[in-house]
């Protein structure tokens, strides 16, 4: 998943610079240090206009962002993977079948990534300036053309080509996190994350280690009227995938497609309780391990899963 590497790098970025909630910058706030003359390397280095950038400006920062964006996917593609070495080739990678490379994993991997994008890109234009309003639309815009871009750089490489089941994954992606920030209900009840632990004993880097993931959609019962004043508001609903044993197949004993069901701590309610606002964010789009219980169904085996019965990482030889 090559995708999540640029993602984990602007992302990355993005909430260094406290940009994690796209509504969290004020008019005020946002104007206080415009037209200053002392400005931080950070502002500098994220092109933090002097002065209010009237809406059109704006608008060609959005058409800049996304050519700028198209040229970096080129040459990073031409340079550490291997874009332009073949003639254009479109690939069925398949879903989530038992034959499919990483049993699906890749895809929820384009889901996520593009939805991590989209937030990135939007913070980044509500922190130009831009209304609350039109970053929630082109942030996800120029995620997708960005994700897109990846995918005409693939179909170019002999080892990856063209894929539509992704390009339908990145457009789920874009699209959720416009659904989700435009109708706050729908945010204060519904988190899309990742649960990662790295395996520093993989041979294959950190950024693609589908056999240290698992994706899943949480129901948070703090979003609700009836709970948010109860102990209840500290309990969720998780509905989660991950496979292990796919990639790096040698290395395995056994393959797992596992989907699970899991009443989890909203570890986000937990440290906001504690008056850390702005960290209990980042576990909107983080999971952190081990605080849930999961039932799962391992369709490789036609099996239960029992919580915790298995290794994080699966049954490696």
């Amino acid at each position: 998943m090559k995708k999540l590497l640029l993602t984990s790098m602007v992302t990355a970025s993005l909430l260094t610079g406290g940009q994690i909630d796209t509504g969290t910058i004020t008019e005020t706030e946002s104007t206080e240090t415009i037209g200053t003359e002392e400005r931080t390397y950070w502002e500098i280095a994220t092109f933090k206009p002097k002065q209010p950038l009237t809406d059109e400006e704006l608008k060609q920062r959005v058409i800049y962002t996304n050519i700028i964006g198209a040229g970096v996917i080129a040459a990073w593609g031409t340079t550490f993977w291997d874009y332009f070495d073949s003639k254009p080739v479109m690939r069925n990678e398949g879903w989530f079948g038992k034959d499919t490379k990483y049993g699906g994993a890749d895809k929820l991997g384009h889901l996520y990534s593009t939805y991590l994008w989209s937030l990135g890109f939007a913070s980044l234009y509500e922190y130009w300036g831009m209304s609350e309003d039109d970053s929630l639309l082109y942030g996800p815009i120029t995620s997708w053309v960005f994700q897109g871009m990846m995918e005409v750089g693939d179909s170019f490489s002999s080892s990856q080509g063209f894929s539509y089941e992704d390009l339908v994954m990145n457009t789920a992606g874009a699209a959720f996190y416009y659904v989700r920030e435009k109708y706050p209900s729908v945010k204060s009840k519904l988190d899309l994350r990742l649960e990662y632990i790295p395996d520093f004993n993989s041979d294959v880097d950190i950024f693609t280690q589908y056999n240290s993931m698992k994706y899943l959609f949480a129901l948070k019962f703090s979003g609700f009227e009836e709970m948010e004043d109860t102990p209840m508001k500290y309990l969720e609903l998780q509905l989660g995938y991950y496979t292990r044993g796919y990639q790096d197949r040698n290395n395995y004993n056994s393959k797992e497609r596992v989907a699970y069901v899991g009443v989890g701590i909203n570890t986000s309610e937990v440290l906001k309780s504690m008056g850390w606002h702005k960290t209990s964010k980042i576990l909107n789009y983080y999971q952190l391990p081990y605080t849930y219980l999961p039932f799962g169904y391992d369709f490789d085996s036609e099996s239960s899963v029992a919580p915790y019965s298995r290794p994080y990482y699966g049954d490696r030889k």
